[in-house]
């Protein structure tokens, strides 16, 4: 099974704050699924990302986004933000 992270999960797996990674999805800087509406990072893409980005995008307020992106998660997460879920099939 692949872990995921939500959006909360990665700022705290990071260590960074929640806006900048919305920001890296914004821009398309970082890997990341969305499932319907709901931002999911598979950790393996990330720790990859980070192996060959060498290191973190800079976030830039550009002023756009997608309402989707801050919108509450609608998933049930237990408040950890860190989710083990299967791939359903899907690569």
């Amino acid at each position: 099974m692949e872990t995921y992270l939500s959006i909360e999960g990665l700022a705290k797996y990071l260590d960074i704050a929640e806006k900048t990674v919305r920001k890296w999805v914004l821009n398309g800087d970082i890997p990341y699924h969305k499932i319907m509406k709901i931002i999911r990072f598979r950790v393996s893409e990330i720790e990859k990302w980070i192996e060959t980005s060498g290191k973190f995008p800079q976030a830039n307020d550009d002023g756009g986004h997608d309402g989707d992106l801050f919108a509450e998660d609608e998933a049930g997460e237990d408040g950890k933000g860190i989710e083990t879920v299967g791939n359903g099939g899907e690569e």
